[in-house]
Parts: C-alpha cells; sequence; structure tokens
C-alpha cells in the first residue's frame, strides 16, 4: 500500500507542476495582453475582460491536453464547468477591481494584480476539485 500510496502522491506532485507550468505561460499571456490593450488608452474593465477571455481559453485547453490530461474525457462537460467557473471568478474579478481601485483608490495596478492573485488560488482549486476531477461518481447513484 506504501508504494501505490507513494505513487500517488508523485503522480499529483507531477500534476501540481504542469498546471503551474500552465499557470506561468498563462500569465504570460494575460499581461501580455493587459499590458498593450492599457498602452492603447483601454478601460481596465475592458482590457481585462478581453485579457481574461483569451487566458481562459488557453487555460482550458492547456490543462485538458496537458496539465490533466483529458484527451480522451468528454470535452464538452468539462468545457461548460470550466467557462461556469472562469466566467464567475471573473464577475468576482471585477468587483474586487472596482472595489480596491475606485471606491479605496488603490493604484489600478495594484487593484488588477489583487484579482489575478483570487482569480489564481480561487481556479486552481475549482478546477482541480471540480471541474477536472478524477473521482468517478458515487456507486449508489442510478442513471433514470
Amino acid at each position: 500500500m506504501k508504494i501505490t500510496h507513494r505513487k500517488k502522491l508523485i503522480a499529483e506532485f507531477w500534476t501540481m507542476v504542469r498546471y503551474g507550468t500552465v499557470g506561468v505561460l498563462n500569465t504570460g499571456l494575460f499581461t501580455l495582453t493587459v499590458w498593450l490593450l492599457h498602452k492603447t488608452g483601454w478601460h481596465y474593465a475592458a482590457y481585462t475582460t478581453l485579457a481574461y477571455s483569451i487566458a481562459i481559453l488557453f487555460s482550458f485547453l492547456m490543462n485538458y491536453f496537458f496539465t490533466f490530461r483529458k484527451s480522451t474525457a468528454a470535452i464538452a462537460p468539462m468545457f461548460m464547468k470550466f467557462i461556469l467557473v472562469s466566467l464567475s471568478l471573473l464577475g468576482c474579478v471585477q468587483l474586487i477591481q472596482m472595489l480596491l481601485i475606485e471606491k479605496l483608490a488603490w493604484p489600478e495596478v495594484a487593484g488588477v494584480i489583487s484579482g489575478m492573485v483570487f482569480y489564481t488560488g480561487m481556479g486552481y482549486i475549482l478546477n482541480r476539485l471540480w471541474v477536472f476531477n478524477r473521482v468517478p461518481p458515487t456507486m449508489g447513484t442510478r442513471n433514470l
């Protein structure tokens, strides 16, 4: 049993490494998009929404095929869950940014980074536990 448990821990470690790698690439893509759109004069709500949209699609594809290696699993249900999680988090991020930047007068960059930190942490938890969950459905449930 110890060998099986150890193999699971090692496998989970490498999944986390892959998730982190995708996160770094995704953060780079997001940051570059935000920077370019900010430099062209877009409002922070518009440039972060577009940047998150691009990053969401990139992140799903990379996590589906690379991180969680679900290439044989049905993509549509996972994508719908991923979109639900991502849009919910994006709404929270926009609220966090508005509160920090407009209500508390934080510098724009600090408000945007705070939203990114929230999105990243909650995104990992929700994607790992719900969207790309490896646990099969409960044995006691019946298909009606």
